[in-house]
């Protein structure tokens, strides 16, 4: 779990509120568990999360994960947007962050 004195914690110049700061760290710990349920060791997911929560700290990186995206299946594990010639979808490189053009944020109407 993050452990960190609010005052430390600066985001876009600004530092975070209580209620910032335990926002942040229970978006931590959801996308440090999903990414063990995913098969990530431990020690990988918890990193994958703290880069997460930088990139989300500082704003500059538009990078995104694949679990991120409107367009990522659960259950398939494929990429709903993109299809090969045949018209099948493919599985993407699920941890890494990446720039997509067909991505569209989870939750977003």
């Amino acid at each position: 779990m993050l452990d960190f004195p609010c005052h430390d914690i600066v985001v876009k110049g600004k530092t975070m509120t209580n209620e910032e700061l335990d926002i942040a760290i229970k978006t931590h710990e959801k996308r440090h568990l999903r990414f063990i349920k995913e098969g990530l060791s431990d020690d990988d997911a918890y990193d994958l999360a703290d880069k997460l929560f930088e990139r989300d700290k500082e704003g500059f990186d538009d990078r995104r994960l694949c679990f991120e995206c409107k367009n990522y299946d659960d259950k398939t594990t494929h990429c709903t947007a993109y299809k090969d010639g045949l018209g099948k979808t493919y599985r993407p490189l699920r941890f890494i962050l990446q720039r997509c053009d067909k991505f569209v944020l989870r939750g977003k109407k």
